[in-house]
């Protein structure tokens, strides 16, 4: 695949720290953060919660905006393990951007998630696995209103795949739905932050 990388050569990435959260700042402190999971080949299991196949789908607004962001999550996860088994879970992984002004991008649009956290600058430090994934995906999973199976599991692997969301044709609600890319960087390894 054209968007998985795996190599030992230093590169740059920049990545949103949330200061508040005290295991990020001490290991920005510390001065390195390594991602929970290293060995793609040994495909552990990161689903935290199975979904209830009797559930009665009632449930009130703010539920629902949680179980909208944990089924972005648990699906984008079944379809990695099921086809892309080799690339980084987004469970486990650490997120990172190519790019500052990719990293203000996403802040712009994603503002209510990146909150104070501040943007900073890392280098990788030996080997290292990562993929590129157009985050427009995520968004669309989590826009209110149900989905097909048929448009989840094509979805998925458009994700999967490294293919932007306007290289698509998507519908929400039976309207024309598109948003421009933002590639995220899905990280195994350690990153050393560059004070």
């Amino acid at each position: 695949m054209a968007n998985i990388f795996e190599d030992c050569v230093e590169r740059i990435f920049y990545c949103w720290v949330d200061h508040d959260l005290f295991i990020a700042n001490h290991n920005y402190t510390i001065g390195s953060f390594t991602s929970s999971n290293f060995d793609p080949a040994k495909n552990d299991d990161h689903v935290m919660f199975i979904p209830n196949e009797n559930f009665s789908q009632v449930i009130s607004p703010f539920q629902m905006r949680l179980l909208n962001n944990y089924m972005a999550e648990y699906n984008l996860e079944l379809s990695r393990r099921q086809y892309f088994k080799h690339y980084p879970s987004r469970l486990v992984a650490i997120f990172l951007f190519d790019s500052e002004s990719e990293a203000n991008v996403y802040r712009d649009r994603n503002f209510d998630h990146v909150g104070k956290r501040i943007l900073r600058k890392a280098k990788t430090v030996n080997r290292y696995v990562y993929s590129k994934h157009d985050s427009s995906w995520v968004d669309f999973f989590r826009l209110w209103g149900t989905k097909d199976k048929e448009t989840i599991n094509n979805s998925c692997k458009c994700y999967w795949q490294g293919i932007a969301v306007k290289d698509c044709e998507l519908l929400h609600c039976g309207s024309k739905w598109s948003q421009g890319a933002i590639f995220e960087i899905l990280y195994y390894g350690r990153i050393d932050f560059i004070k």
